[in-house]
């Protein structure tokens, strides 16, 4: 407890120095005051959150204040633009959709029907539960579905006898979750809120609308392709200790859900499938509204005589910190492309013309995208600051600006070379594996993943 008492304090010194030290930078050619005074801002937001140095939300809150305050935000509306937008509307319905599926025994229906095909032993338990995480993480945000499936795993490591296997099994699950959720969250347009978010600046920056099934001609492929793939790489980085066969067979029943399918249930069902059904024909009828199915849906969960959901539940469930970060972040970027920061970065590493093939322009995209996760590691930021650089990048080179855009946002939301987006940090918090443990298991994963997109992208925009 002291030494994270020491390193919410030596985070809240290092982002003091850092907000004070921007005002006697010198201002580098191509960037203006602002800019600095962002780049300043985002890296002081930064340290707090990974160090903890305030409360995520207070942290979120505070910060785009000081948008505004420190001169990085021409205007307070600037400062506070991400409040009021649709991904964050998003995410608050997707904590109904989570509470929803999660106080049903869908979840474990989905859990047991994958055990039962892969439950043969630990190892190939682990692809089913991966399997099952990515598929609920495919409609609902990734930060509920990990939660949901973290607890699902805990309970299954309880049936070790032996400590030493408890925690080395438990690293290799703690660590395969949150990477499977994340993975499930690029399948869908509304898998993750980094997707909507990745939507909406296309279309606001080139007037591009992307429709549900298009996502999916790129996404989902790459997603059932990526889960076998990265499986094999963590058992084979951290192989997980066998069970005895009873205790195993144990597990596996205990996923049985023996009764048949109740009311409410249904309701949930019927809900969800007909969401899921408008999320699909938005892609020919342009009148329905992804975000909008998603609020009203949640919403007539609520309705009296269905009542899916209680609203205090509900309002003591929600992840507020979620909904802020991505609120501040969402903000960030809109100050970022205000004060020109995001198209100094990408100028400063791509060239004006680029004579590559489309694979190696996707592949060098990629990895760019990748390590710049390390300066910036949370996702929706990371998309806001690269979105409109890297449109103009794809027009020098000669590539769709959406096979760019989809490649930015894929490995923008895989922000697991350390656990320090929320996602995994989740499953970080549980203590069964250590901060450089997650990179030995997920740096392969994710150049995997760049060469996939590199592979696949510029072959479906073709098709389509």
């Amino acid at each position: 407890m002291a030494n994270l008492s020491m390193k919410r304090k030596a985070g809240l010194v290092v982002a003091l120095l850092i907000l004070i030290g921007m005002y006697f930078v010198p201002v580098p050619s191509g960037l203006t005051v602002a800019g600095i005074r962002t780049l300043g801002c985002t890296l002081a937001l930064l340290v707090c959150l990974s160090t903890g140095a305030l409360p995520l939300g207070l942290a979120s809150l505070l910060f785009m204040m000081l948008y505004f305050l420190l001169g990085a935000a021409s205007s307070l509306n600037t400062a506070i633009s991400g409040m009021a937008t649709p991904p964050v509307l998003f995410i608050l319905a997707s904590f109904g959709m989570s509470a929803a599926v999660s106080e049903s025994p869908i979840s474990r229906r989905i859990l047991h029907f994958m055990l039962k095909i892969f439950g043969k032993s630990i190892r190939i338990t682990l692809l089913g539960l991966m399997f099952a995480t990515a598929l609920v993480s495919s409609l609902i945000s990734n930060v509920p579905v990990t939660a949901m499936f973290v607890t699902i795993g805990l309970a299954f490591l309880n049936l070790y006898q032996n400590e030493d296997e408890r925690k080395r099994t438990g690293r290799t699950y703690m660590i395969a979750i949150p990477v499977a959720a994340m993975i499930g969250g690029i399948m869908t347009p509304v898998g993750s809120s980094p997707n909507l978010v990745a939507i909406s600046t296309l279309q606001s920056v080139t007037g591009y609308q992307i429709s549900f099934v298009e996502w999916m001609a790129y996404g989902t492929p790459l997603a059932l392709i990526l889960i076998p793939l990265a499986w094999l790489i963590i058992i084979h980085v951290f192989p997980p200790a066998e069970l005895e066969s009873e205790l195993f067979k144990k597990f596996v029943d205990s996923t049985c859900v023996k009764e048949k399918v109740g009311k409410q249930e249904a309701k949930v069902i019927v809900i969800m499938g007909a969401m899921v059904l408008l999320w699909i024909l938005s892609s020919w009828i342009t009148t329905i509204n992804l975000y909008v199915v998603a609020v009203v849906g949640v919403a007539v969960m609520f309705l009296p005589g269905i009542e899916v959901l209680d609203w205090e539940a509900f309002k003591k469930s929600t992840n507020w910190d979620v909904v802020f970060i991505t609120a501040s972040v969402i903000s960030l970027g809109n100050v970022i492309q205000e004060n020109g920061l995001s198209d100094w970065i990408v100028e400063a590493v791509f060239p004006s013309e680029m004579n590559l093939p489309a694979f190696a322009v996707v592949f060098v995209t990629a990895i760019f995208v990748i390590l710049m996760l390390l300066i910036v590691p949370i996702s929706g930021a990371l998309i806001q600051i690269l979105a409109g650089p890297l449109i103009a990048v794809a027009v020098n080179a000669g590539v769709e600006p959406v096979v760019l855009m989809i490649t930015l946002c894929v490995c923008a939301t895989n922000c697991y070379l350390l656990p320090i987006d929320t996602v995994p940090l989740l499953s970080y918090s549980t203590g069964y594996y250590q901060m450089t443990d997650m990179p030995k298991a997920t740096a392969p994963i994710l150049l995997v993943l760049a060469l996939l997109c590199a592979l696949w992208f510029p072959f479906v925009s073709g098709i389509l």
